[in-house]
């Protein structure tokens, strides 16, 4: 119960820090441009930064990659189900036009970067908890620029080496780097790792700062009204990961396929996250219904706050 204490005060602390940015926004002291900026800083800098420092200091063995090859089992399947569950829902709901795409694609993606890096810092200290979570954020890049892109423009606007260049960025070369390190048990020199990592941990303020910003400026009150939008939640964030808990702890009893406690933890929660908010900047880019997405991220992401610690509880009870 203790680190139910944790996740429940950690998601509190990231709602308040998301309120400070709408409120920010509000004020007209996050613009467009600063927003905008925000977002490059982090991706680029401060996730890097993160990730580099945090692989690179957990102390590796065979129990750490045992969990992290399953992860990145579990993480395809979690991805799997949820891209099966939104082909459902959008088929019985009869969701017409462009607002198909984005319903299969927001419950297939999450916010595993900017709300699953802090929140599995916080919740696992040392670095295997976000560890896994870059492991399953690594799987989902590989959906975003292949599934994703397909269902946005039929595959016609983007090639396979356009999308490989996606995979390839700060984030993950942050990761490679990382894991070189830890497998060679490489540290960084003190006077390095330090101000690494303090950048590093700057990325929780930032990014809640920008979902603040970004949930400022698309407060829409119609997204309330959407059945749509309840049954994507529902599905991504309650039934899929409780059915892939369901799945791992049968692999578990049946087959004798024994994951870590932190690993089973965070495979199931990122699978749990909001909608992506990176799926709104690639609506528009698309010509797809950025509105709707918009209010897919601003609707799951409120409902969050309730449905993660609720996700992690029934994790620790199965």
């Amino acid at each position: 119960m203790i680190n139910f204490t944790i996740i429940t005060n950690q998601i509190i602390v990231l709602a308040l820090l998301a309120i400070v940015g709408v409120i920010a926004t509000k004020l007209k002291v996050i613009t467009e441009e600063v927003k905008n900026s925000i977002a490059t800083i982090v991706f680029n800098i401060t996730l890097p930064a993160l990730i580099l420092t945090s692989v690179s200091n957990v102390e590796l063995n065979r129990e750490i990659l045992h969990n992290s090859l399953l992860v990145f089992i579990f993480s395809h399947i979690g991805i799997l189900l949820l891209f099966f569950s939104g082909k459902i829902s959008r088929s019985i709901l009869k969701i017409k036009d462009k607002k198909r795409n984005i319903h299969l694609i927001h419950t297939m993606l999450g916010n595993v970067a900017f709300l699953g890096y802090p929140l599995f810092s916080a919740l696992f200290p040392g670095g295997e908890g976000l560890l896994y979570a870059v492991i399953f954020h690594l799987t989902q890049d590989i959906y975003i620029w292949t599934v994703g892109v397909f269902e946005f423009n039929n595959s016609k606007s983007i090639t396979f080496k356009e999308s490989l260049k996606h995979l390839i960025n700060p984030n993950t070369v942050a990761f490679a780097v990382g894991i070189v390190m830890l497998i060679i048990g490489f540290k960084l020199p003190e006077f390095i790792n330090t101000p690494v990592a303090g950048l590093g941990k700057t990325t929780i303020y930032l990014a809640m700062l920008y979902i603040g910003a970004v949930l400022a400026q698309n407060t829409i009150i119609t997204a309330f009204k959407k059945r749509e939008i309840y049954a994507l939640i529902f599905n991504k964030m309650l039934f899929v990961p409780f059915i892939l808990l369901l799945i791992i702890n049968f692999a578990s009893y049946a087959f004798g396929i024994q994951i870590g406690n932190v690993a089973k933890t965070v495979v199931v929660m990122q699978t749990a996250m909001p909608c992506m908010a990176m799926v709104v900047v690639l609506a528009k880019k698309f010509g797809s219904d950025d509105i709707h997405a918009t209010e897919n991220l601003f609707l799951s992401t409120i409902f969050s706050l309730a449905t993660l610690p609720l996700i992690y509880l029934i994790i620790q009870i199965l």
